[in-house]
């Protein structure tokens, strides 16, 4: 398990080192702020996360602890249970509350199981705590989009959520990223252009290349943006993390992948110690890691 308890650590320490960058999207600013950052940081008083501290997560974060809490809770996902759960959580919440989060809350009810229609990435990537509770159960592909529908129910975004959970799985038996990616394409192969757009930029400037795709939330960019980071430095989990701050933009959901692709990938024990140790809820994510009870 050491490979899954780095793709369910990596995704939480993804989201809290962007926290003090998230939604910035001025990249000369970013270039003199954020270059050295090797560790979380508290977040600026700004509109979106002035309330938060070091180690803390953004409300992508939030949302994720919410969901593996749920399924500790219960021993395994329950649309219905995880639907309780972030109703009530998410109507007291005192972090931010985007655009699917409100138009969210107004639409769930005791007949209705999805949500918004934002495409945002950020819907899918607080799903790594269901994928590592149930990565061998032949029911994920399912429990996958029924917990991204519930806020976000966008068709572009499930297409990418079953190939990223394709990915995952590819990965798990120990695939290269490479070869992995390879078989995933096989079976979406409507993202062979994207991938191809990718291979092809690899030797480009980081930063000038996801401006290029775009820096904000909509999966249409966040998620190529997320996964030509994770290529391009997938040997090196702080450095992937570090350029992810610099390009600026939605960098706490994309931070989420990154996070959990190159933790699954390179395993555990290739987060740097202090990343792991300085997270606020290490102790909630090692009993979960543990299939304790929390």
């Amino acid at each position: 398990m050491e490979r899954m308890k780095g793709m369910l650590f990596g995704s939480f320490v993804g989201d809290a080192f962007a926290l003090n960058v998230h939604w910035v999207y001025d990249t000369d600013k970013l270039a003199i702020e954020a270059s050295s950052q090797t560790d979380y940081a508290e977040p600026s008083k700004s509109l979106f996360h002035s309330h938060k501290h070091k180690g803390d997560f953004t409300h992508y974060g939030d949302q994720s602890l919410l969901l593996l809490k749920s399924i500790s809770a219960n021993k395994g996902f329950d649309l219905e249970i995880f639907k309780t759960n972030w109703l009530s959580f998410m109507k007291n919440y005192e972090g931010y509350q985007d655009h699917a989060t409100k138009e969210s809350l107004a639409l769930l009810d005791n007949r209705s199981n999805t949500g918004s229609s934002s495409d945002e990435l950020g819907g899918f990537s607080r799903c790594f705590p269901l994928i590592y509770y149930h990565f061998d159960d032949p029911k994920l592909h399912q429990l996958v989009e029924a917990q991204t529908r519930m806020t976000h129910d966008d068709e572009s975004l499930i297409r990418m959520s079953h190939f990223i959970t394709d990915l995952i799985l590819e990965l798990i038996i120990g695939k290269s990223l490479e070869t992995a990616i390879q078989l995933t394409l096989e079976k979406h192969p409507e993202f062979d252009e994207l991938f191809k757009r990718i291979q092809a930029n690899l030797g480009q400037d980081t930063v000038s290349f996801v401006k290029d795709i775009g820096q904000s939330c909509t999966s249409e960019y966040a998620f190529p943006a997320a996964l030509y980071l994770s290529i391009k430095y997938q040997n090196n989990f702080l450095e992937a993390l570090r350029y992810n701050n610099l390009c600026g933009g939605d960098s706490a959901s994309r931070g989420m992948l990154i996070g959990a692709l190159l933790g699954l990938l390179n395993g555990y024990h290739e987060i740097p110690p202090y990343l792991v140790e300085h997270l606020n809820a290490r102790d909630t994510l090692e009993s979960f890691s543990e299939h304790k009870r929390l």
